[in-house]
């Protein structure tokens, strides 16, 4: 018996292996129209950022003259302000026209970074980080609304995969360029870290500008404002999926402290476990993504990302009682089970944002899901002390205990939420030209 699957008439230029390298996160580009455009701006404000990022803590004590605890208080003040925007920007995405918001938000972060190298004082510069995070944290839903609506629905999360790894080689290859600036170390070296992520954001603006105007999709009469902030079963699915993200603070923060502080290795290790999760990341996240195209995939994909999290957990515990090749043979053991819980969750929280919202809320909707972003980095440290308060390894079991909860969890959260909705639980495929499998 022949079985058919869907497919798009441009589907086998984008998702074929390419004849020139094996890398498909290159595989947009190949695409004219809208998905080539999305992939432009997620390559080049992925480089943007990357150049600043590595470079503004130094940039912000060194030029601007702050001390550390001004800058880390001012970097808080921007997270939170982060995590009240995005709802809240998510809805004008649905109500104005996604391309139109993410425009103006991203004009205004290009804006704001501009003026950074007049920032003169501590409570002016909370001012400019809390502006820039307001927009920076506003366009996410707006970028995500984008992907909605320029993407066919059966290569969404697929192509989404493929765009999160242009992010990371972005990333990495701005960071890299980061170096040439602090070598310089002059005031002028600096303010390039401002200038060149200002004008990629400009760059992506003009880019956007090749998308189609897709219509805005305003609210029925007497709908319900902030709906998505009040739809418990999808909130839950949020909840979950933040705990399960916390992958993010235990690579950044925890991981490094654990392995200097109470770990044998030497310290040019940490930089090759970090070498090791990019190139992991930038490998396989297509590959992991294409596991998830809709809801019950997903939540599957999450619970398995959920596992393979505690397995890391609970390979670093294992580490500060070992020393030598069985602790290098370790480390690479549980970065690569952190890597695989990274990719799976997040390929598996673009199916449950995407398939569980209502389809006239997908800007709304994507601002509730953003809020994992905010919620482990802000609990990820706190649980953290838990870890490092213990030399021994104790502390990672119950942080590897929540997760576990969080993995058996989020499926039973995804039904549930999928059964609140009107339209059949397994989102539809659009109806493309069907084609027999070879």
């Amino acid at each position: 018996m022949s079985r058919t699957r869907v497919r798009l008439p441009d589907r086998d230029r984008l998702t074929s292996p390419l004849r020139v390298t094996r890398w498909r996160m290159f595989e947009p580009f190949q695409v004219a129209g809208p998905i080539r455009a999305l992939a432009v701006m997620a390559l080049v404000s992925a480089l943007g950022t990357g150049f600043f990022l590595a470079g503004s803590a130094l940039f912000f004590v060194k030029v601007v003259g702050l001390t550390p605890v001004e800058t880390s208080i001012g970097m808080s003040a921007a997270g939170f302000t982060g995590f009240v925007a995005a709802p809240l920007l998510g809805q004008f995405s649905d109500r104005f026209g996604a391309r139109r918001v993410y425009k103006v938000l991203t004009l205004v972060q290009a804006a704001m970074f501009l003026t950074y190298p007049w920032v003169s004082s501590f409570p002016l510069f909370v001012t400019v980080v809390c502006a820039v995070a307001a927009a920076e944290f506003g366009a996410v839903p707006a970028w995500a609304s984008l992907v909605a609506d320029c993407v066919p629905a059966d290569i969404r999360v697929e192509t989404r995969g493929k765009y999160r790894a242009l992010v990371n080689l972005g990333l990495t290859v701005g960071s890299l360029a980061t170096s040439v600036v602090i070598a310089v170390g002059t005031a002028e070296a600096y303010y390039s870290l401002v200038v060149v992520n200002g004008l990629s954001l400009v760059l992506c603006v003009l880019a956007a500008g090749r998308l189609p105007d897709v219509r805005p999709k305003p609210h029925a009469p007497g709908a319900p404002r902030f709906a998505a902030l009040r739809d418990g079963p999808y909130l839950s699915v949020v909840a979950v999926s933040s705990v399960l993200s916390l992958h993010g603070a235990v690579l950044a923060v925890v991981l490094p402290l654990w392995i200097v502080g109470h770990t044998s290795a030497p310290g040019w290790f940490l930089p090759l476990l970090m070498t090791v999760n990019t190139v992991l990341a930038i490998a396989f996240q297509v590959r992991v993504s294409s596991l998830a195209p809709t809801w019950r995939p997903a939540a599957r994909l999450a619970r398995w990302s959920g596992l393979f999290l505690t397995g890391s957990f609970a390979v670093f515990a294992l580490s500060g009682r070992i020393g030598g090749l069985s602790l290098a043979a370790l480390l690479l053991l549980g970065i690569v089970l952190l890597t695989a819980a990274e990719l799976g969750q997040s390929a598996s929280a673009w199916g449950l944002a995407y398939d569980l919202a209502p389809p006239d809320r997908q800007g709304e909707y994507q601002g509730a899901f953003a809020l994992t972003t905010p919620v482990q980095s802000t609990l990820g440290p706190v649980l953290g002390t838990l870890v490092l308060a213990d030399s021994g390894g104790l502390g990672w079991l119950p942080l590897g205990a929540l997760v576990l909860v969080a993995s058996w969890l989020v499926v039973p959260c995804a039904y549930r939420s999928a059964a609140r909705l009107a339209t059949p639980a397994e989102s539809p495929l659009p109806a493309y030209e069907k084609r027999p499998l070879p």
